[in-house]
């Protein structure tokens, strides 16, 4: 039977309220029976407190309307160990087959799936918040404890494991700037001397002076950070990203750059683009994209650039490649592929980011036709046999 998701939704509600036909009985049975899935779906269905709302939820299913509805709903949800968030309206469409996930709250992770992951020893944890300053003099500071240092002699650099301040101070400090290192399984934030507080991701690294020119306030960065900039017209903040420019008076935005493809996303206020003699203006909820001699901009999804920030691994039609390299970096995890796998294949779904590994890996598991084995930071992807 050809799965439609209208007619599959009412059909599951006339079974669960006994009206069903002798034919539709046929189509009914003949979809259970397709797939273990179908038959999860049901049962999560027949655990639910309000079934004609939901269904009719998932009846006026749009793939962007979806994912506005677990967005809004997230924050207002309370955490769970080994469950997801997908929200009432998300969906997850497998490319095998187009079987309709749904849950109004969580949606627990079947025991089933559970057997597609291997861990040979113990879970990986999530990252945490540290990193490791060199300052411009080439001393190195590791910021992996929670005890605050002052951290230079006069004073105005100031950190511990969760958090780096610039002071600012009334001493003239030469333009030198020092390197903040977030390695793989480590997030960070600092505050610089203006105000200006930015979150820096795994992988990355992020220079900045102990106090900026009267011009201008430079910055550099490698890998990804999400900045929200203190206004000041009379000192444009300029942050350079791999022969970029992102050039701001005061604003929210994030810059991913892990590769030559440098992508920056507007949340708040106006930022400038520059591309060698390209420029390209944004306004909130739009994108820059940079690759080579290209410079585009574009509609963006705020939900998906911003969720590193939000604390989500938040999937919308992304390849096992892109999935394996966020995962790399927040486990500090070496990836490798066996077999037939179809690194072009795409996969939905959403997780919060402060899980551990095989949280993650029972939801990729859900979603896909994929199997995960570990053994210490290795992880395997195959395809399910």
């Amino acid at each position: 039977m050809k799965e439609n998701t209208r007619h599959i939704t009412d059909l599951i509600q006339k079974f669960l309220c006994g009206q069903l036909t002798t034919e539709e009985q046929v189509q009914f049975d003949e979809w259970l029976n397709a797939s273990s899935q179908n038959k999860q779906l049901l049962e999560s269905f027949r655990k639910a407190e309000d079934i004609a709302q939901d269904l009719a939820v998932i009846r006026q299913l749009d793939a962007n309307q979806a994912w506005d509805r677990l967005n809004s709903k997230k924050t207002n949800s309370a955490r769970s160990f080994r469950k997801w968030y997908l929200g009432i309206a998300a969906s997850i469409l497998f490319l095998l087959g187009s079987f309709l996930l749904w849950k109004g709250d969580f949606f627990s992770i079947h025991s089933d799936y559970k057997d597609e992951i291997v861990l040979k020893k113990q879970d990986i944890s999530p990252a945490t918040s540290g990193a490791v300053l060199i300052l411009a003099d080439g001393t190195k500071v590791s910021l992996n404890d929670d005890s605050t240092k002052t951290l230079t002699k006069i004073n105005n650099l100031i950190g511990n494991n969760n958090e780096l301040i610039v002071k600012q101070t009334d001493q003239v400090i030469p333009l030198q700037y020092n390197s903040l290192i977030v390695p793989k399984a480590s997030f960070y934030k600092m505050t610089l001397a203006d105000g200006t507080k930015v979150w820096v991701n795994a992988l990355s690294q992020f220079k900045f002076p102990a106090q900026f020119s009267a011009n201008e306030r430079r910055v550099f960065l490698e890998g990804e950070a999400y900045f929200e900039v203190t206004p000041n017209t009379e000192q444009p903040f300029i942050v350079e990203s791999r022969g970029n420019e992102i050039k701001v008076l005061g604003t929210h935005f994030n810059i991913n750059s892990y590769s030559d493809y440098v992508r920056t996303t507007l949340a708040e206020g106006r930022v400038e683009v520059r591309q060698h003699d390209q420029r390209v203006e944004l306004f909130p909820g739009e994108y820059a994209s940079a690759f080579k001699d290209n410079l585009v901009k574009g509609k963006a999804d705020l939900a998906h650039d911003l969720a590193w920030h939000n604390n989500e691994f938040y999937f919308k039609k992304e390849t096992i490649t892109n999935i394996a390299h966020q995962l790399s970096r927040w486990y500090d995890l070496d990836v490798t592929f066996r077999g037939d796998v179809q690194l072009d294949k795409e996969y939905t779904g959403s997780i919060e980011r402060d899980v551990k590994l095989s949280q993650v890996l029972e939801m990729l598991s859900y979603v896909s036709n994929l199997k995960f084995e570990v053994e210490g930071n290795k992880l395997i992807i195959a395809t399910k046999s």
